[in-house]
């Protein structure tokens, strides 16, 4: 792994271990839960407008995952690099 990909996940990671990012998913979990709650929903045109904002938040909301399988990922494509 370069020395900037490695900066890169380790700026990640810094900031998934502060209490504010914490508390941040926190809100925009409770934020997503109710926005996917559709029995207030207007018609069509609302639905899909909370349906971009429910996928809008879990893309913030699933970062931290998503950085992790991209760091497995990095590791282990290097460790099949180096076994060759």
């Amino acid at each position: 792994m370069t020395s900037e990909l490695e900066t890169y996940f380790d700026n990640y990671f810094e900031l998934f271990n502060h209490e504010g990012f914490k508390q941040l998913i926190q809100e925009l979990s409770t934020n997503a839960q109710q926005l996917a709650d559709i029995q207030n929903v207007k018609d069509t045109e609302d639905l899909f407008f909370r349906k971009g904002q429910v996928a809008a938040l879990a893309t913030v909301i699933n970062l931290q995952s998503t950085i992790e399988v991209a760091r497995e990922q990095a590791v282990a494509e290097e460790e099949g690099n180096l076994s060759v």
